[in-house]
């Protein structure tokens, strides 16, 4: 027959035991979810700050000054979107709508620099990305 202090014993290694288990498992499915996402995040040309200028100053003609304020609010749109993300984690379904809102301040802000001329060709890539969006969103939907 065990004495009580020998069961309380193998009661906290079991507990200790199984929470670093948890804890270890945990830091691996992180690590395996950033691995996949960082991948897929490689595999889709038509994301990052460099190459979203690049592509607006071959459609819509950019100058130099446009390219570095451009450059300027999609960095402080992504450093947005990061504090989002960490900030509402636990709670996925809450992402969308303010994403949505810091993409539609970023598109104001930078409206708001482009030209005449060159506002509907963004208009058409703003129109095009969020075609994009969408198939995307109902290609993870299935």
């Amino acid at each position: 027959m065990e004495t009580k202090t020998s069961s309380q014993t193998k009661a906290r290694l079991i507990v200790v035991t199984v929470f670093v288990i948890g804890f270890a498992a945990g830091a691996l499915s992180l690590n395996l979810y950033e691995q996949m996402t960082s991948s897929a995040k490689k595999d889709m040309p038509q994301h990052g700050t460099e190459f979203l200028i690049k592509r607006m100053d071959e459609r819509v003609g950019l100058t130099t000054d446009q390219q570095d304020q451009i450059k300027k609010i999609l960095d402080e749109t992504s450093e947005k979107y990061r504090e989002i993300r960490s900030e509402l984690e636990p709670r996925i379904k809450d992402f969308e709508p303010r994403f949505n809102a810091v993409r539609e301040q970023s598109r104001d802000r930078i409206r708001a620099l482009l030209t005449p001329d060159q506002l509907p060709k963004y208009e058409k890539m703003i129109e095009e990305r969020d075609r994009m969006r969408e198939q995307e969103r109902e290609r993870n939907k299935k």
